[in-house]
């Protein structure tokens, strides 16, 4: 993402979308009420013909949906750069990669002009490569999503095939991976399998940067290298580990009985009124349904810290309700 303008005393903001991870970070900061204008397409009418034409619109947002590489924000037109267009009717404007827009909000909360910040830095992309004996799955990484890009499946069953059947699978992996690393600009390559097979790939792959580990199979490679302190720290600073950090240190504290880590709804609002707030950890969905509590935490002055990574750290968090909350 890059901002192209940020006016914190009109709570005006340009963006120019970078990437899809940026679309994940507007869902948190777009909201009803707030006015967005940008570069659209509307099917405009000019004498008795009609026509879709490009125009600039502006909406007062009533909604927001994500789709799978785009954000849907549609709410009634306010400002239209054509006459043609009446005004007040309702509208869709789909945000993707490469678009640029200007956002009015009623107020930027204190977590929103973070996310924003943060998502304007460059986060670490990171390639991971599980695989066994005819069977390789490929995940990519970055600082707001993790998403299983593909497999590669190969029959290497059958004694009097399987030497044959085992250089082909390689042989396809090889290709895979050195497609993969020429394509994309990944700040870290790691590939997965077992020791002996890391050796042969290390030998054939030697104009590729890459970390070697171990694991014991494809489907279960990737949660093996995310318990491995070494992995961790490679990954340090993006937004999976932080979040499977934090929910380590809060449910540890829970489960020492730690009067400082407080969960549930009615000991939220409790917590709340006592004011001795230090930080929440927080998913999407209880943003999306308990706003009032959202501000009230962001007018406190403390970090809210989302969890939208879809792993055990996520299930782990909606099991409390979706919120765990540390006081000072």
């Amino acid at each position: 993402m890059k901002i192209l303008k940020l006016d914190r005393a009109e709570n005006e903001v340009k963006i120019l979308i970078n990437s899809t991870d940026d679309l994940i970070v507007l869902g948190y900061v777009i909201e009803p009420h707030d006015r967005l204008k940008a570069h659209t397409q509307r099917k405009v009418k000019i004498n008795e013909t009609q026509d879709i034409k490009p125009v600039t619109i502006e909406i007062e947002v009533e909604s927001t949906k994500a789709g799978e590489n785009e954000l849907f924000v549609s709410g009634k037109i306010t400002y239209a750069s054509e006459e043609a267009v009446p005004l007040h009717k309702y509208h869709t404007i789909g945000l993707e990669v490469g678009d640029n827009f200007t956002l009015f909000k009623r107020r930027f909360l204190g977590f929103q002009l973070e996310m924003l910040e943060k998502a304007a830095k460059r986060s670490p992309k990171i390639f991971i490569c599980t695989y066994e004996d005819g069977y390789a799955i490929f995940y990519g990484i970055t600082n707001y999503s993790l998403s299983r890009l593909y497999e590669l499946k190969e029959n290497v069953s059958g004694k009097a095939f399987k030497n044959e059947s085992r250089k082909a699978f390689f042989k396809k992996l090889d290709k895979h991976l050195m497609d993969e690393h020429e394509r994309q600009k990944w700040d870290l390559f790691i590939i997965a399998g077992k020791r002996m097979d890391n050796d042969g790939l290390k030998t054939r792959l030697k104009g590729i940067d890459a970390v070697y580990e171990t694991v014991s199979y494809a489907d279960t490679g990737l949660k093996e290298l995310m318990n491995k302190d070494k992995i961790n720290e490679l990954m340090h600073g993006t937004k999976l580990a932080k979040q499977r950090a934090l929910i380590g240190e809060y449910l540890g504290a829970i489960s020492k009985g730690d009067k400082n880590y407080v969960y549930g709804t009615a000991n939220i609002k409790a917590a709340l009124e006592k004011g001795h707030l230090s930080e929440a950890i927080v998913t999407r969905d209880f943003v999306l349904d308990h706003k009032d509590i959202i501000e009230a935490i962001d007018a406190f002055g403390a970090r809210i810290v989302f969890f939208d990574e879809k792993d055990d750290s996520l299930d782990m968090l909606n099991g409390f309700g979706g919120i765990i909350l540390k006081i000072v």
